[in-house]
């Protein structure tokens, strides 16, 4: 038997939705059935409510994998999409092996990533990243990647070194973007095994 303490009185928080649910939920989990009948909230999100107590059934804290018996009412505590989350500028050393107008070629370190997930939030995911440098030495880069991954045209994993091509601007993105899918790009990989 699941067991819930109920958060009420010791957790004010702000009631933005309340769903009852029908009698053909029954036997459904709770995260199923939040994700069928929520469907502008990704499952990410509604697994990310759950685990943060913002999803209450019948005003208690629940699990994702309760299984439901139809007439519960569930309550979402909290916003349903998390603030979108912007990449900001940090001052981290970055080796530019080339530079001009359009693009810049930077020695990528082993175990730093290139920019942040897409379940990152505002706290350290958000740090540390290529990204990150970037936005600080060269202020302005390429839109087309988004928010989240400015001026970023390929990427490397986060614990491969090596070179990373860099546009600062949109046209130079969209021609970099090109000659990578129709693979005219050379890539070269170096492996050290011990």
């Amino acid at each position: 038997m699941l067991r819930c303490r109920s958060t009420h009185a010791s957790m004010p928080k702000q009631k933005l939705l309340a769903i009852t649910a029908p009698a053909e939920a029954a036997d459904k989990r709770l995260d199923q059935f939040l994700v069928s009948h929520l469907p502008n909230i990704s499952r990410a999100r509604i697994q990310q409510l759950i685990s943060e107590r913002k999803v209450l059934v019948n005003d208690l804290e629940s699990k994702p994998s309760l299984r439901l018996r139809g007439g519960e009412r569930i309550t979402l505590l909290g916003e349903p999409q998390p603030r979108p989350l912007r990449a900001i500028a940090e001052e981290i050393p970055l080796e530019i092996i080339y530079e001009d107008d359009d693009i810049a070629v930077i020695n990528k370190p082993s175990g730093m990533m290139v920019h942040a997930g897409s379940g990152a939030t505002d706290d350290a995911r958000n740090r540390g990243t290529l990204v990150n440098a970037l936005l600080h030495h060269f202020g302005k880069l390429s839109a087309i990647g988004g928010e989240l991954r400015p001026g970023i045209v390929h990427r490397l994993d986060k614990a491969t070194s090596g070179l990373i091509l860099v546009a600062k601007n949109d046209e130079s993105h969209r021609k970099l973007a090109m000659q990578f899918s129709r693979r005219e790009v050379k890539k070269t990989y170096v492996a050290l095994v011990h």
